[in-house]
């Protein structure tokens, strides 16, 4: 059985950070979710984490540490530590979106370097990633805003929903069909800046069951034009460069950054379990003996379930920082750790009756958050059938 261990500076750095999450950035937690926006004293809370975040809001670089175990590894560990705290902290630390990652997986070299390099890297930018529509769900291949070539152009029509980040993005990458009759494999993928004429914010942030906190925007395109060098692929003389494209290249760009969601909806879970002991332990006088020996029982299975993802999500990361990802891995780690989350929370709120359900609890909170997770950057039960694909060919699923 695969199994991760750590080195102690990455142990330590995670420590602090769970810590640090739980202590100063969880009282905000309940608000806001009802604001659905962050806290206004969000810059001041930052400023009590006693180790670097990474924010992109301050002038002089705050970068996280690099630790032996590799780029993806640690960040999976970032990610469920600050996210024991509240899903409402990382997204304030700027920098932030997947668009760079569609840059990366399906852009030319200029393009890399203009739009990941430049605007990412050296700006420390955020990037929007605008793939889903109101007429679809997870099939991606139904993709209707088209972009029409016209000149020197490219010009976009249509609508896009909860792309997080949208409103305030540097640029969002969209997907449109140039041919609708290609299915799938006429999806490409277009930069289109903030401010371009055209490109309009419908819904700064729409209102949905969890992360409420997170800005993700409906966008609308209105005979929106780009240059043609835009269209990522696309080389700046007009040929194209037979990089990663269509649906294919959104989907792999997704693929490095799925365990990421994994740690996010572990480190929810492993709060639940942590603040639903002590409560139950203080409780143990009403219950018998055969009952309060099941529940201990229940509490170890659930802290089980959850070490099993994280070694599924560091197999997966491992594989990444080591060049040889493994999109498959990848799947496994979404499709397993979510919906086993959403489980474990469940059971959380179930094993303290009434008050498991409260709001002077954040546990039915976390509980609507994971199920967004679930959703997010490609559903569950999608990753199961690439999984299921993965291992007994195309007709699975």
């Amino acid at each position: 059985m695969y199994s991760q261990t750590l080195s102690k500076p990455l142990q330590d750095y995670s420590r602090q950070l769970r810590e640090w999450s739980a202590s100063e950035c969880r009282p905000y937690a309940r608000q806001a979710d009802i604001d659905k926006r962050r806290p206004d004293n969000w810059r001041e809370i930052l400023d009590t984490a006693p180790i670097p975040l990474g924010r992109a809001d301050v002038p002089e670089p705050d970068t996280v540490p690099t630790f032996e175990e590799g780029h993806w590894v640690s960040h999976f560990a970032f990610y469920e530590n600050i996210n024991y705290g509240d899903v409402w902290v990382h997204p304030t630390l700027g920098n932030g979106g997947i668009g760079h990652l569609v840059v990366q997986a399906m852009g030319t070299p200029a393009q890399i370097e203009k739009w990941y390099d430049d605007v990412f890297v050296a700006q420390r930018g955020d990037t929007g990633f605008a793939l889903t529509e109101p007429g679809f769900g997870s099939d991606t291949s139904q993709v209707s805003t088209t972009a029409v070539q016209d000149g020197d152009s490219w010009v976009i029509n249509g609508t896009k929903m909860y792309c997080t980040g949208g409103a305030f993005a540097d640029y969002v990458v969209v997907f449109a069909t140039i041919d609708k009759s290609n299915g799938a494999r006429g999806i490409n993928a277009f930069i289109v800046p903030r401010g371009t004429p055209g490109f309009t914010v419908a819904k700064e942030n729409e209102d949905k069951l969890g992360i409420r906190s997170w800005t993700t925007s409906e966008l609308v395109f209105t005979d929106c034009a780009v240059p043609l060098e835009n269209r990522l692929g696309w080389s700046a003389e007009g040929g194209d460069a037979q990089v990663g494209k269509g649906q294919g290249g959104a989907l792999s760009a997704l693929a490095w950054n799925r365990p990421n969601m994994a740690a996010m909806a572990i480190g929810l879970a492993q709060a639940s379990i942590d603040t639903v002991t002590p409560i139950l332990r203080g409780q143990r006088a009403g219950f018998t003996p055969q009952r309060w020996a099941a529940v201990e029982l229940d509490l170890e299975a659930m802290n089980a379930a959850l070490e099993r993802g994280r070694r599924l999500g560091y197999l997966a990361q491992t594989t990444v920082d080591q060049g040889a990802p493994s999109r498959t891995l990848s799947a496994a780690s979404k499709g397993y750790v979510p919906e086993t989350v959403e489980r474990v929370i469940r059971h959380c709120m179930q094993l303290l009756g009434p008050e498991g359900a409260s709001k002077e609890l954040l546990l039915e909170k976390w509980y609507r958050d994971c199920k967004i997770i679930d959703i997010f950057e490609g559903s569950g039960q999608v990753q199961r059938i690439v999984v299921g694909r993965s291992l007994l060919g195309r007709l699975a699923g």
